[in-house]
């Protein structure tokens, strides 16, 4: 299998889509040769021999549009490509259906996202099987869709070991953009009641701004710590770099989302990996944390619920550290069994129809 990659960031530093560069090894490994489409470029150094990369740009739509078909033309007819991969955005899959129909070339997307749109269902008609973390990451009703799981990289996101986090704070940590869609002001305001009641707590934020609004967005946020009075207990850090990010997950006692995203959430993840204990309130999370038992329902709360929020947290926090470590160890296996990255990259291999 000859494949090629279409993404829109290749760049280790990237705070996104750093990950995207381990699946390129992971994928370089199982198949002849692979070339990566990204609009964006920046690190991609020690990329494995048989990977190329071609640059799109961002810049002007139809000269983006006609580079695009000029490279999967050239892949396709002229450089022996056989298999196409689109990631997360399915206008990748619309607009190659017709060349890769042409030559006769295997055409996968892969989404994680609640959303449903005509864009998404225009490219589930086009493809031959959609991959997705979860039943609940891809809304749309078709036998195409293909549940694989995430794919994190156990290496990168290790447990901090018997060493205690810098400080005396209890440290809550979240990561995602400042967006309605991520739910910060119910964590600020979870936050501010834990310290009503005593606990000596703070919250790092990891994430910046990528799309527009999220800036005034971000302003309503630090008005409303200001407001709370959490001037001194909350750290916005803006986006961090991948390889700088398990430092985070590592310093910290709890991973706290608010994310309404409605797919399983590759940071809670990275956490679970980091072998911290995690309260969400996304749904999706749900069955994938049932086999946990009692201990499951703790690490819950209802979308928008304030002092549910406040009352699991403090729960996790006052833990005795024999069972916190316990639950975390519990949470990593979770993530090494059904979401790690090797196993991911020999999924998508396999069912694209090469060797895993």
């Amino acid at each position: 299998m000859n494949l090629v990659l279409v993404t829109q960031v290749l760049d280790r530093q990237d705070a996104v889509l750093g990950f995207v560069v381990r699946w390129v090894e992971g994928l370089a490994s199982r198949v002849g040769k692979l070339r990566v489409v990204a609009l964006e470029v920046g690190d991609v150094s020690g990329l494995p021999d048989n990977v190329d990369v071609r640059v799109l740009g961002r810049r002007g739509f139809l000269g983006r549009y006609l580079r695009y078909r000029g490279i999967l033309k050239e892949a396709f007819a002229a450089d022996g490509f056989d298999t196409l991969l689109t990631h997360m955005v399915p206008r990748y899959s619309t607009l190659a259906a017709g060349l890769a129909e042409r030559h006769k070339v295997g055409h996968f997307l892969w989404y994680t996202h609640k959303g449903v749109d005509k864009r998404l269902t225009q490219a589930v008609e086009v493809v031959q099987k959609v991959f997705t973390a979860s039943s609940e990451s891809m809304r749309v009703d078709t036998p195409k869709k293909t549940v694989t799981g995430h794919g994190i990289d156990l290496q990168h996101f290790q447990p901090r070991g018997a060493v205690s986090p810098p400080g005396g704070r209890l440290r809550l940590l979240s990561v995602g953009r400042l967006t309605p869609a991520k739910d910060p002001l119910t964590l600020l305001r979870g936050l501010a009641l834990l310290v009503e009641r005593g606990l000596d707590v703070e919250l790092d934020w990891a994430g910046g701004a990528l799309a527009g609004g999220d800036d005034a967005y971000g302003d309503e946020v630090e008005r409303e710590i200001q407001t709370l009075g959490l001037g001194e207990r909350v750290r916005l850090h803006g986006a961090v770099a991948y390889p700088q990010i398990p430092e985070l997950y590592q310093r910290a006692d709890l991973f706290v989302s608010g994310s309404r995203t409605g797919s399983v959430d590759k940071v809670v993840l990275e956490a679970m990996a980091c072998g911290l204990p995690v309260l969400t309130c996304n749904e999706s999370f749900v069955p994938l944390l049932a086999e946990l038992g009692g201990q499951a329902e703790v690490l819950g709360f209802k979308p928008g619920d304030v002092h549910g929020f406040a009352q699991r947290a403090q729960t996790l926090l006052e833990l005795p550290a024999d069972e916190r470590g316990g639950l975390g160890a519990d949470l990593r296996a979770m993530v090494a069994r059904d979401h790690e990255v090797e196993s991911l990259m020999g999924r998508l291999v396999q069912e694209m129809g090469g060797a895993a």
